[in-house]
């Protein structure tokens, strides 16, 4: 099975609990009004009312998973977040991710203290945008994506993360919204990466540069599966790309947390 039909079946699973529930469990507990709660995920991994836009940021996607990585007291060296990107990325020791299909800077934002800060990694991969140009959860100006990304850097510098921020790569087409050209919204959406990078000295993954042409078209057919998603060669084409900042960020982790914290 290739990562990209890996991704999509695990988007379709996620749907499909979204949607159709836990059976008696969750009809027991579907279109409940419930407010303040100690335990407002299901075990899925979605809310406990049933509704999907009662967790429209995802927060409960990796709860459990979250709760147990802490419990153990070990402490990950990366945290990659993102979105599908990210989700189907070959696994690496020492890496965990935390990306989510189809979101949005705005959701991933939200999700960033549950999912990056409580795990109180040394490093974290951010590699967000690709459905704000898409449109999936509905229009955004370059200035709320670049506030969503100012935020998550905030909050991981104040906590003493080191950021890795990556370039999006462009896409062929969106089969959700084809009437939008990817490239040109892209190449404008890496600028404001680019420009966070310098104004926050953070450590650039310049993913577009070796998947994308200048004119936003991409370097190789084989680098993407679907118009999107990084097939394999997509992927063995970014990695080396994320080992260089990897080795960057670790060189630039300031001595007091070069061991436990």
């Amino acid at each position: 099975m290739t990562i990209r039909l890996s991704v999509l079946l695990i988007g379709l699973l996620l749907a499909a609990g979204l949607y159709f529930g836990l059976g008696e469990w969750r009809e027991a507990q579907r279109g409940a009004l419930v407010g303040l709660s100690d335990n407002p995920c299901a075990p899925d991994g979605t809310v406990i009312t049933g509704r999907p836009s009662d967790d429209w940021a995802g927060r409960c996607f990796y709860r459990a998973q979250n709760v147990a990585l802490m419990a153990s007291g070990r402490r990950p060296e990366v945290v990659m977040i993102g979105d599908s990107l990210t989700m189907g990325w070959p696994v690496m020791d020492g890496v965990v991710d935390r990306g989510i299909g189809l979101q949005t800077s705005d959701q991933i934002m939200l999700r960033f203290r549950e999912d990056v800060v409580q795990l109180s990694p040394r490093v974290v991969h951010i590699l967000v945008g690709i459905n704000d140009v898409a449109g999936i959860t509905g229009p955004v100006t370059l200035e709320q994506y670049r506030g969503n990304l100012t935020a998550m850097i905030e909050m991981a510098q104040a906590n003493g993360i080191t950021v890795i921020i990556g370039t999006v790569p462009s896409a062929r087409s969106f089969p959700l919204n084809p009437a939008v050209t990817p490239g040109p919204a892209v190449t404008r959406l890496n600028g404001v990466v680019h420009s966070l990078a310098d104004d926050y000295g953070l450590v650039l993954a310049d993913y577009n540069a070796v998947m994308s042409l200048p004119d936003g078209s991409i370097r190789a057919q084989n680098y993407i599966d679907d118009g999107v998603h990084p097939g394999p060669a997509g992927y063995a084409a970014m990695q080396p790309v994320f080992d260089a900042a990897l080795r960057q960020a670790r060189a630039n982790l300031p001595a007091q947390v070069s061991g436990s914290r």
